[in-house]
C-alpha cells in the first residue's frame, strides 16, 4: 500500500509530517513500512497554504489491509486540526501508484492545481480516499504518491512530546553551533553565521522540536548526537525535494506565469532601489530589449541585499524565484558578466605609478615627485563591490526547496552561511 496525506495542519499548531509519523507507529503493527517516508514541498507561491506546504507519502507492506486503511483514518480524524481556515484535509490509499501521478507531481511544484483534477484521477483508478472541508488536502497526497526525486536530500525531524507543544523549545544553542562545526556542508541551514541565528528550529506552537537537513541519513544522525536539548518524543527522517530547486523551471522573461518560479537570464536596467522597509528592487531586461521584469529583495533576506545593492546597470545575471504581481523573488542569482563602469579621474604618472595631482585651473595635472606633466582627465575602470559568480540569501530567509550554494558541485559559488 502507498499511502499519501496533506493539508492536516493549520498555521497555530499540529504538522503533517507528526500526523504521517504516529501513523506509521501505529500501521507498523499491521506490517512493515518499506524505504523511508517522502517529505514532499509543493508549489511555494500557492496562496492556501499553510506553513510549508508539505506533503507526505510512505509505503506499507500488510496483508491486512482495511485495517490498515482504519487505522490511518483515525489517525487523521485525530491528529489534523479541523479548525484551521487552511486546513482541508486528504487521504489516499493506492496498491500500485499510477504513472499519471509522476506528471501531476512534476505539476503540483509549479502549478496552482485544482481539486477537481484530484478527484478525476482517484475516479479514474479507483483509488481510496477519504477528503475533508473543501478537499484540497487531495491534490498534495496524490503529488506525494507520485513523487520521483532525480536529487534529492534528507531531513531528521525530531518531534516535541506532546505536553511540551506551545511552550518555549528548551535547546542548548551552543551544541547546534557545534553540531554544525562538525558536519557542514553535508548538513546545511542549521545555523546562520551573518545573522547569529540558529534557524533549524520552528517558532510556532506545532510538534516540531527541530529539523536537521543533509546529504545522507548517517550525518544527520551524527549531528543529533551533538545536540542538546528537550527530550524529543520521537526521531523520523524523511527522504525530500528540499535543497534541490525541484520548483524552479527555466523561463524567458516575456513568458512568465504568476505564482510559478523560474531561473530567468537578463540585464539589468537600472541601479537598485530602496523603499521604506529596506526591500531593494529593480528593472531587469531580456538580453533583445523586448521584455523586463521588476525583480526584488526583501528586507527578510537580510545581507543578500548588499550583493544585489552592488548591481549596476549593464550587469548581465541569472535570477532564481517566485513571480508574484509581475515581481520576481530573488532566491539566488548569478552573476555572469559584470559591465565595466568607469569614471573620469586624474591620471596617473607614467614613471612613478601614483595619482597625480592637479596643476591648477586649466593648467592639466602633475606628479609631486617626479614633476611630470600630462593634460586632463581620463577614464579609469570603477572597482565593483561585487564578483562573477553565485550568491543566495541567508538560511534564516531560504525557502524549503531552493538549493542551496554547498551543494552546486563546481560552480562559482559565494555561499551565505
Amino acid at each position: 500500500m502507498i499511502i499519501g496525506v496533506d493539508d492536516t495542519d493549520s498555521e497555530d499548531g499540529l504538522c503533517t509530517t507528526y500526523l504521517a509519523a504516529v501513523m506509521m507507529e501505529r500501521l507498523e503493527g499491521l506490517g512493515e513500512i518499506i524505504g523511508l517516508p517522502k517529505l514532499v514541498r509543493l508549489n511555494p507561491t500557492v496562496q492556501f497554504k499553510t506553513r510549508g506546504n508539505a506533503a507526505i507519502s510512505f509505503s506499507l507492506e500488510t496483508d491486512r489491509p482495511l485495517e490498515a486503511k482504519k487505522i490511518a483514518l483515525e489517525t487523521l480524524m485525530e491528529l489534523s486540526d479541523f479548525s484551521g481556515p487552511k486546513t482541508n484535509p486528504g487521504l489516499v490509499v493506492a496498491e500500485t501508484v499510477p504513472e499519471e501521478l509522476s506528471i501531476f507531481y512534476r505539476r503540483a511544484l509549479s502549478e496552482v492545481l485544482e481539486v477537481k483534477e484530484a478527484q478525476k484521477i482517484i475516479d479514474r483508478y479507483d483509488l481510496w480516499s477519504r477528503s475533508f472541508k473543501n478537499g484540497q488536502g487531495l491534490i498534495g497526497a496524490l503529488a506525494a504518491m507520485g513523487a520521483e526525486f532525480p536529487d534529492c536530500t534528507y531531513e531528521l525531524l525530531a518531534y516535541r512530546r506532546p505536553e511540551r507543544w506551545g511552550t518555549p523549545r528548551e535547546i542548548d544553542e551552543e551544541s547546534v553551533w557545534r553540531a554544525d562545526e562538525l558536519t557542514y556542508p553535508g548538513t546545511w541551514d542549521t545555523v546562520d553565521h551573518h545573522n547569529r541565528k540558529v534557524v533549524f528550529a520552528p517558532h510556532s506552537r506545532d510538534p516540531v522540536l527541530f529539523g536537521i537537513r543533509g546529504e545522507d541519513p548517517e550525518i544527520l544522525r551524527a549531528a543529533l548526537k551533538t545536540i542538546r536539548s528537550e527530550p524529543p518524543e520521537r526521531t523520523v527522517i524523511y527522504k525530500t525535494n528540499q535543497g534541490t530547486d525541484a520548483h524552479i523551471s527555466p523561463g524567458e522573461i516575456g513568458g512568465v506565469v504568476e505564482d510559478r518560479s523560474y531561473h530567468l537570464q537578463g540585464v539589468v536596467v537600472e541601479k537598485p532601489e530602496a523603499i521604506e522597509g529596506g526591500h531593494l528592487f529593480f528593472p531587469l531586461a531580456s538580453e533583445d530589449g523586448t521584455s523586463a521584469i521588476v525583480c526584488a529583495a526583501f528586507e527578510p533576506t537580510k545581507n543578500f541585499r548588499d550583493k544585489v545593492k552592488a548591481l549596476a546597470p549593464g550587469d548581465t545575471i541569472e535570477v532564481y524565484g517566485a513571480v508574484k504581481k509581475r515581481t520576481l523573488n530573488i532566491e539566488k542569482m548569478e552573476v555572469v558578466r559584470l559591465a565595466v563602469l568607469e569614471a573620469r579621474t586624474a591620471p596617473l604618472c607614467p614613471s612613478c605609478g601614483r595619482r597625480m595631482k592637479s596643476a591648477g585651473r586649466g593648467q592639466g595635472y602633475r606628479c609631486r615627485v617626479c614633476k611630470t606633466r600630462t593634460e586632463g582627465k581620463v577614464l579609469a575602470a570603477i572597482p565593483r563591490e561585487i564578483e562573477e559568480g553565485f550568491y543566495e540569501v541567508p538560511p534564516c530567509a531560504r525557502r524549503h526547496l531552493s538549493k542551496p550554494l554547498v551543494r552546486m558541485g563546481n560552480r562559482k559559488v559565494h555561499p551565505s552561511r
